[in-house]
């Protein structure tokens, strides 16, 4: 229900795809490492690579014709399904799916014919972008691949859409619409947390820091990111910082544990070693394991339709293990 409510207010506030851009601001430059895109006229036909930009583009009122193919945690027909609650709630037609790994389906992106790909936080390959960057403008990340925050993510497309007005208000509608809902829940305001990625193969747990999505979600529902926490600097190019087994004890302070695997016999095998299973919180039951393919992509994404879909599922959840004692 909160989704379809969300959905509602941005058809409320969105026209139809071209309607809404502002012809003055064009042409629009954005830089990248990779190079400069230049959009010379409001786009009518959209594409966007990586997960994210397709929702934030459908929020500032452009259906894209082609979106990246959900390989993890899609339907069988490739979509999100934050993706497809959307278009059906709008009785939009659904995006031409493009395969994007192992490798980009070139021809079928060309097919489509778009004036602008949007992939603000994918990897792009040096490759694909010499050889598509000639033919259509191609807003890629800031900085680098993958680790492009959610607000940066809706400033570049609104940016490239015409409509940065639009985007700024759809920041604040989304942190305003965290908020909210966590307010429901006054029980997580104090509770201190870490989402981590336990990874016994290697012998390491990634720890997520402040600038990912997945924290800032819990944050912006007004959970506390565990100072320990805070006081780790990142592992490499990542939102992580990799937390050797061994020096697991030093999460021995956090009130509430979250963590995500690929399947329940992961979850399982990793819920039996002793320096993980020891932790505080996991052994008070503090702890919020998810399997669930689309709630674990929609939680790392961060973005509005995803965050939406995701509160419904996924804050119940966290308050009630949040009050285990």
């Amino acid at each position: 229900m909160m989704l379809r409510s969300f959905i509602t207010l941005l058809i409320a506030a969105a026209p139809m795809a071209g309607a809404v851009a502002d012809t003055s601001l064009f042409p629009v430059v954005i830089q990248s490492p990779l190079g400069t895109a230049t959009i010379d006229e409001p786009p009518q036909r959209v594409v966007t690579l990586g997960v994210g930009a397709d929702d934030i583009a459908i929020s500032l009122g452009i259906v894209p014709v082609g979106i990246s193919r959900a390989e993890w945690g899609g339907d069988d027909d490739g979509y999100w399904p934050w993706v497809r609650d959307a278009l059906e709630a709008q009785e939009t037609l659904l995006p031409t799916t493009i395969t994007q790994y192992p490798e980009l389906d070139v021809e079928a992106l060309l097919a489509l014919e778009p004036d602008v790909i949007l992939a603000p936080s994918s990897g792009v390959p040096d490759a694909i972008y010499d050889l598509l960057s000639p033919l259509v403008p191609i807003v890629a990340y800031p900085e680098r691949p993958y680790l492009t925050s959610v607000d940066e993510q809706i400033e570049r497309i609104a940016k490239a859409l015409g409509v940065p007005e639009k985007g700024a208000a759809l920041m604040r509608h989304l942190e305003t619409s965290l908020s909210s809902a966590g307010e429901a829940y006054p029980g997580l305001a104090d509770t201190t947390f870490a989402y981590v990625r336990p990874d016994p193969a290697s012998g390491n747990v990634s720890v997520y820091l402040a600038d990912d999505p997945r924290v800032g979600t819990l944050t912006g529902l007004g959970l506390l990111l565990s100072p320990t926490v805070e006081g780790l600097s990142p592992s490499g190019n990542h939102f992580a910082h990799y937390l050797g087994f061994e020096h697991l004890p030093m999460l021995e302070d956090v009130d509430l544990v979250v963590s995500w695997y690929h399947s329940e016999e992961q979850r399982d095998r990793v819920a039996e070693l002793p320096l993980f299973a020891s932790l505080p919180a996991i052994s008070h039951g503090r702890y919020l394991a998810l399997t669930d393919q689309p709630l674990i992509v929609a939680s790392s994404a961060g973005s509005p339709l995803a965050t939406q879909w995701m509160i419904e599922r996924l804050l119940p959840r966290l308050a009630e293990a949040a009050e285990r004692r």
